[in-house]
């Protein structure tokens, strides 16, 4: 059985439906969804671009041709960065 049964209808503009729905499908939910957490005070995470994680990957082939200590220094803050990036401390 469905919980949610009663709809709201709101008026927006073409360039606010799109953006609206670029930033949900960014988090990874439904229209409906990401204006139901942003209306009830939530901020849903994006989900950072692919190609973020293959700048981080570069650096770390970087780090194999330095030194033991400064790739290890590389390594660490490309580590911390994947940790942030998806939401880690």
């Amino acid at each position: 059985m469905r919980k949610r049964s009663v709809g709201i209808n709101v008026r927006v503009s073409v360039t606010e439906k799109r953006k609206m729905t670029l930033m949900a499908k960014r988090c990874g939910l439904s229209l409906s969804e990401y204006l139901r957490q942003r209306a009830l005070g939530y901020e849903p995470g994006g989900h950072p671009p692919k190609e973020a994680f293959n700048v981080l990957d570069k650096l770390d082939e970087i780090a194999e041709n330095c030194s033991a200590r400064e790739g290890a220094a590389i390594n660490a803050q490309t580590d911390r960065m994947r940790d942030l990036l998806i939401g880690g401390n």
